[in-house]
């Protein structure tokens, strides 16, 4: 055995040693510590965008890495090519995006015909690639066969490659669905998250189509937060489809009723395909849950169930002390917590309709599973307006209007008469209700329409005036029941227009509703110079364009809008009419063809129309004018513009910024000005009857007026 003994230094030794100190680091100062952290924290940040632009940035050759397929030799040539969408819809298809088409039971509702399919007109677009199930001659195409019945291998790589998207990004999802309200559920919990997230994403409108949430998710940005989506259903499984894209944290159900029963066969197939927006969310997801609702509440839903209700107390939250005013209704939100006891909040929406007071209640539980502030929750719950074609009181043309043409059903309108129910009227005022049918509801439409006639004596509705196919079932139960009430065809808006400007006065209100399809908002923009359907119809992309006469118009199923002038000319006529192949989506759900040839009135000026258009100097304006849109004509070059007897609105700026404008000559049918009419247009004055609404407005905004 050996033994190792550790050498031993004499203490001399140990004396002569020099011990060596590290130099002294002087400390760093707080400036040079917070440089220090910020250029960390930059240069992480730097590092975190570049991995996910490597996830993002999408070539073709990256696109079948992510759907797990391999690149074909045809493509190859493809492989380095950046992709800007992948997308099943036609209308918004690019040289630059990925078509993927496939014998979907999506309803393509664009411009097809027998003659022509969307894969049709996808060719005629060029897109990048084109990957389709059918044979297809375009030379960058890919086809995919399903190598079993029922399975459409097509879809699900489309599928796969959305969700794909999706994941890499950290925003929390949360999906609106339900049979009615989910448009004004979605706003007023984007009202609340807004005041907290900067950008979140949300869907517009009601743009809640398989197409649209395709659209939206492209969307997504690496520092979006939350991502707010309303889902619609439009045939069986187009939900599902939806969901496998989404894989929502989070799930609103506003109720479950008889909407799309033709598509779906029954109420309990709609509710199936809604329920997998949970059945494929996360694991660790919300599902709120309409209390109210009996069919909700009997669901199973995969993701935590948290309960939410108008006025009863066993659901996790609810509302108490509902007291109505003019313009909303003051309330208390309960909370009950995880240990029963309950928490009392007072709250105040500024919109009409019970309804609205159960949006703010879901609203404040959705915050409250995103923990913001109570205070943040409450201040969004106040501050949300009703916008456009939906719950909107409006003064237009000197009448208030109700403004309800976004969707309907039976229960949509019963809680529509019941907010204008509540409405306080001048002496004298009365309430006419302007209702269109209900669609979609198969076999069972004359009872359900018949129904809602029954129910209008129970309302405070002085005259009911029906319109469209079905609602001639709900006005003869009206009648019977002693209602003012009078029908007209969906062939007969001309008739029942002028009915409307007959009997309304001043002192009235007067609802309209129906859904958008029936296209009610056309005859409120007509009678009262508003534009909200114009608006909607172009965000929708419901239009045709159509050039004529030096003119590029809008044309709408009923009426036609100037979009620009196109014409080089210094004096332009605007014609009274024009003709155009039309797409009327109510003849559609009437089984009918919904394209056809018409003569549309030339009813307003749009936006853009001559903007800018400093070479124009004379403008004729037709006769068949209702609006003038905003703007319409900023920084043209007109030196003076007479407008048409029988126009009711022109919008802000319409004359802005013309710096050669010396007269505007406006009727005494103008009711309603835009802010800023003359802005920055130093020549201009206004001409008009004394006494008139025109000279009431000048005066107002102190611009110098010459009487007629």
């Amino acid at each position: 055995m050996l033994f190792f003994r550790k050498n031993k230094k004499t203490q001399e030794e140990v004396k002569n040693i020099t011990i060596e100190t590290a130099p002294e680091v002087p400390a760093k100062t707080p400036e040079e510590l917070k440089a220090e952290k910020a250029a960390a924290k930059a240069a992480a940040k730097e590092k975190a965008i570049a991995a996910y632009r490597e996830k993002r940035d999408l070539t073709v050759a990256k696109f079948f890495e992510i759907t797990e397929m391999e690149l074909p030799q045809h493509l190859q040539h493809l492989a380095d090519r950046s992709v800007e969408n992948i997308t099943a819809d036609v209308r918004r298809l690019t040289e630059n995006d990925i078509y993927f088409y496939w014998n979907m039971s999506v309803i393509d509702r664009d411009t097809a015909t027998d003659l022509e399919t969307p894969l049709d007109r996808s060719i005629e677009k060029k897109p990048m690639l084109i990957i389709t199930d059918e044979p297809c001659d375009y030379p960058d195409t890919l086809q995919i066969v399903s190598d079993r019945p029922e399975h459409d291998a097509v879809r699900d790589i489309y599928l796969k490659a959305l969700h794909y998207i999706r994941s890499i990004h950290r925003a929390k999802v949360i999906a609106v669905t339900g049979s009615i309200g989910k448009t004004s559920t979605k706003e007023m919990i984007e009202s609340v998250i807004r005041q907290h997230y900067r950008n979140p994403l949300v869907s517009k409108g009601n743009n809640n189509s398989f197409f649209s949430i395709s659209r939206n998710i492209q969307e997504l940005k690496r520092p979006t937060n939350v991502y707010l989506q309303e889902v619609g259903a439009f045939s069986p499984r187009t939900i599902e489809m939806s969901a496998r894209q989404l894989d929502c944290n989070m799930v609103v159900y506003t109720n479950i009723s008889t909407p799309h029963r033709d598509q779906y066969g029954s109420v309990e197939n709609t509710l199936k395909d809604k329920a997998s927006l949970s059945d494929y969310g996360k694991d660790d997801g919300i599902a709120f849950v309409n209390y109210d609702d009996p069919m909700l509440m009997a669901y199973p839903f995969r993701q935590k169930k948290v309960t939410y209700s108008l006025k009863n107390p066993e659901a996790m939250y609810f509302a108490k002390d509902i007291e109505v005013s003019d313009d909303g209704y003051t309330f208390k939100i309960v909370t009950r917590g995880e240990d029963g006891t309950l928490t009392e909040t007072e709250a105040e929406v500024h919109v009409l309709g019970e309804h609205n007071v159960l949006n703010a209640v879901v609203a404040w539980a959705v915050g409250q599973a995103l923990k913001l502030d109570e205070e943040e929750i409450l201040d969004g719950i106040d501050a949300y307006r009703p916008s456009g074609m939906r719950q909107n009181l409006i003064e237009a043309n000197g009448y208030r209007v109700y403004a309800d043409c976004y969707n309907s059903n039976q229960v949509a309108i019963e809680n529509t008469l019941t907010a204008m129910d509540h409405m306080t009227l001048p002496e004298g005022g009365r309430r006419i209700a302007v209702l269109g049918d209900v669609l979609s509801l198969g076999d069972i439409s004359e009872q359900i329409h018949r129904e809602i006639g029954r129910t209008i004596k129970n309302h405070k509705v002085d005259k009911l005036i029906c319109y469209a196919n079905h609602m001639r079932y709900a006005c003869e139960e009206a009648q019977k029941d002693g209602v003012d009430a009078v029908f007209f065809s969906d062939q007969q808006r001309p008739e029942m227009e002028e009915e409307i400007r007959r009997i309304l006065r001043p002192e009235d209100v007067i609802l309209f509703k129906a859904s958008h399809v029936v296209n009610l908002g056309s005859t409120m923009d007509r009678l009262f110079g508003t534009d909200a359907n114009e608006s909607i119809s172009i965000g929708h992309r419901q239009f045709r364009l159509v050039e004529e006469g030096g003119f590029e118009f809008y044309a709408f199923a009923d009426g036609a809008s100037v979009k620009t002038c196109l014409s080089e000319e210094e004096s332009v006529v605007i014609p009274t009419h024009i003709t155009a192949e039309v797409r009327d989506e109510y003849l559609d759900f009437q089984d009918l063809p919904g394209t056809e040839v018409r003569t549309l009135k030339v009813e307003k000026i749009g936006k853009t129309a001559f903007r800018n258009k400093a070479h124009v100097r004379h403008v004729e304006l037709p006769s068949t004018l209702v609006r003038i849109r905003d703007g319409a004509f900023r920084g043209c070059g007109i030196e003076e513009i007479r407008i048409p007897e029988g126009t009711i609105s022109i919008g802000r700026e319409a004359f802005a910024h013309c710096e050669n404008l010396k007269q505007v000559i406006i009727p005494d049918s103008v009711k309603d000005f835009g802010s800023a009419l003359l802005k920055d247009s130093p020549q201009a004055v206004i001409v008009c009857r004394e006494g008139s609404a025109a000279e009431t407005y000048a005066k107002e905004h102190e611009y110098t007026v010459e009487y007629m």
